[in-house]
């Protein structure tokens, strides 16, 4: 079984377990009382590439960081997003698997801005990712959809015409960060799109090459937020060394 596999399978069954504590009857309603949110991805600049942040947990200390040195969102698991959107006004993407519509209300009630729709989840059920995507831009979600080959690009365009797209730089199965993958693949994306670039980013060189590719954010890994958090920035930014 592939890491995608298991994160699939898992996911698909923690949602069942949600659903039996929770009716989704009770989450419609409460979506449906919520007031308008600013989709993710117009929360960006587009002056220059942006840097979104990944979190495990809270840390008040790391949120008040990044909104001084204008980290421009920060991603995260549903369960702690609720936690983060009261103690920030960054927007939010949602970085669990996506697989039932119950989680897009979970992601939406949570405060996110935007979620991440997994091209090669959805091999065998074109459908149904269609059906997600469309349920998630009829409660105010921004839908990125993650592409890892030419093909699920192609695919994607055809049934979705999306407005981002999520390149990752290794694959799925934990690989080498390459490069060069990533520009390969951003050659088949027409401009215009938002593209989020993620793994592997450390150098202000690897920066400069994404943003002269068609890159409009990176999100950065856990090691980000692990390490000095400041500097870090200053340096993908090329302000320091």
């Amino acid at each position: 079984m592939s890491s995608l596999e298991r994160r699939l399978s898992s996911a698909r069954k923690e949602v069942e377990q949600r659903r039996s504590a929770r009716p989704l009857g009770d989450l419609e309603a409460a979506v449906a009382a919520l007031p308008q949110i600013r989709p993710f991805t117009e929360a960006m600049s587009g002056e220059e590439i942006d840097f979104v942040l990944r979190l495990k947990d809270v840390d008040s200390s790391l949120l008040r960081t990044a909104e001084d040195h204008e980290v421009a969102g920060l991603a995260a698991s549903i369960e702690p997003l609720a936690a983060l959107h009261r103690e920030t006004a960054l927007p939010l993407l949602v970085t669990d698997v996506i697989v039932d519509g119950y989680q897009l209300y979970e992601a939406r009630l949570a405060g996110a801005g935007g979620v991440v729709l997994i091209a090669a989840a959805f091999d065998d059920e074109h459908d149904h990712m269609a059906d997600l995507y469309s349920l998630a831009g009829s409660i105010g979600l921004d839908v990125i959809v993650e592409v890892s080959d030419e093909e699920e690009i192609a695919d994607t365009l055809e049934l979705l015409d999306p407005d981002s797209f999520l390149v990752r730089n290794r694959p799925e199965d934990g690989g080498a960060v390459d490069f060069e993958r990533t520009f390969s693949l951003l050659e088949e994306v027409p401009a215009g799109k938002f593209v989020l670039s993620q793994g592997g980013v450390r150098e202000r060189e690897e920066v400069d090459a994404l943003e002269r590719a068609g890159v409009d954010a990176v999100i950065l890994g856990r090691w980000a937020a692990a390490g000095d958090l400041a500097d870090t920035l200053r340096v993908l930014r090329g302000e320091s060394r």
